[in-house]
């Protein structure tokens, strides 16, 4: 498998779902390693349209029909994990491990942990709520976005679809704001449970053998940046 022509463009949504699974994953946009990503594959005329063949709509429609994971996966960057790779990469991430165990190793930060606390008894959190919730006033929106990175690339919180904001009289204003949820409430008992019976430096290797087939000329060291381990 090779990156192929990136002069052969992409102008489906089906076409879009059938490269993620093919590959296992993608990046939204460039990427440190020149692995595959949605933006070389489509024509720039077809972002920000919001027509059928509008790419930055595909990112928020993969995840809402359960076709990949979306979220900052790949250098703290969006991404995209098909289903069948998705156990592979939470195996190779988390190791096992649940959140407060690695937080008791010194592994997560604590604004961080911060954060997900607040996912405890609430099943998805906006944006915009989670920096409520959290306190994260604009002097602390830096922590906020490395907290944020460092959960998602993590495999702790995933996005789940948009969510409206809501004025004191209980009216929709602005822009949805994205939404997000745990990685074990967007991928549910099978996905989870099949991370179980791959062993991370397994689930590892296979990712980065992947890696090579796309971008054989990728070096080891952004390879790692890119995976976050």
């Amino acid at each position: 498998m090779t990156k192929g022509n990136m002069d052969t463009k992409i102008t489906e949504y089906g076409e879009f779902i059938d490269m993620v699974e093919k590959l296992g994953f993608m990046t939204l946009s460039n990427n440190c390693i020149n692995f595959t990503n949605l933006e070389d594959l489509t024509l720039k005329e077809q972002w920000h349209t919001d027509l059928p063949s509008d790419p930055w709509l595909w990112r928020v429609s993969i995840e809402k029909d359960q076709k990949a994971a979306y979220a900052k996966l790949f250098d703290k960057k969006p991404g995209f994990i098909s289903l069948e790779w998705y156990p592979k990469f939470f195996a190779a991430r988390r190791r096992g491990r649940s959140f407060s165990e690695l937080y008791s190793e010194g592994l997560v930060s604590n604004y961080a942990k911060q954060i997900y606390d607040l996912f405890d008894g609430q099943n998805i959190l906006a944006a915009h709520e989670i920096k409520s919730l959290g306190g994260f006033t604009k002097d602390l929106n830096s922590k906020y976005e490395s907290a944020m990175c460092e959960l998602q690339m993590g495999m702790f919180i995933t996005v789940k679809g948009t969510k409206q904001k809501i004025s004191a009289k209980g009216e929709p204003y602005g822009w949805p704001s994205t939404a997000y949820t745990t990685v074990e409430a967007w991928a549910g008992n099978e996905l989870i449970e099949a991370s179980y019976d791959i062993h991370p430096e397994d689930a590892m290797d296979e990712i980065i053998q992947r890696i090579r087939e796309v971008s054989p000329n990728a070096e080891m060291k952004k390879m790692r940046r890119f995976l976050g381990f």
